[in-house]
């Protein structure tokens, strides 16, 4: 069996019983001497055969880099959490947009049914009750709903009274539907209670 080990770096190929496995301590000495050299500075050979100051080097060499490890990691986590947050802020902020433009939409369509509902009150016809069927079930794909029913109770935050001909607290009669957008009221429904 042979013994020799060849080594990656040209030149370098020699016999492993060749190897003098007690001068381990003098190479950690020059790696290190190499190490602390690169940081400019300079390291005297007493200095280097001290064993205890060589490990209290690499001991502070290895807190200051376990230190430097734990705020580059802080501050990715913190760039982390700062970047879902501003993913949540911005979604929030889109349905938001989303929701304005939904009932701005809305609001301008509302004259033109409030026309129809009050047309079809005095005609019902078959194919008008189609027709404002499709354009509630429209609105509804957008998310909008009508409210407002004769007989629930009078809520001043979603209702608007127009005139009271009972002492009541219910509604008698709906003028104008009211419509809302989730829990944004777009518009409120007019009544009489």
């Amino acid at each position: 069996m042979d013994q020799n080990i060849s080594c990656a770096r040209p030149g370098a190929n020699k016999p492993l019983r060749d190897f003098n496995f007690l001068d381990i301590r003098g190479f950690l000495i020059r790696i290190l001497t190499h190490m602390e050299t690169s940081d400019a500075e300079f390291v005297s050979e007493e200095e280097a055969e001290s064993g205890g100051e060589i490990l209290k080097r690499l001991r502070e060499k290895l807190k200051k880099a376990i230190e430097e490890k734990q705020e580059y990691l802080d501050g990715w986590q913190r760039s982390r959490a700062d970047f879902a947050n501003f993913k949540r802020e911005e979604a929030a902020r889109e349905a938001e947009k989303e929701a304005r433009i939904k009932a701005g939409l809305v609001e301008n369509l509302l004259p033109a049914l409030d026309s129809f509902e009050l047309a079809f009150k005095h005609t019902q016809t078959k194919e008008l009750n189609l027709v404002h069927k499709q354009f509630l079930d429209a609105l509804r794909k957008l998310g909008v709903e009508p409210f407002g029913i004769a007989g629930e109770a009078y809520n001043p935050h979603l209702h608007e009274a127009l005139a009271q001909k009972e002492s009541g607290e219910n509604i008698v009669s709906i003028e104008r539907s009211g419509y809302k957008i989730g829990e944004h009221i777009i518009r409120p429904a007019q009544v009489i209670i």
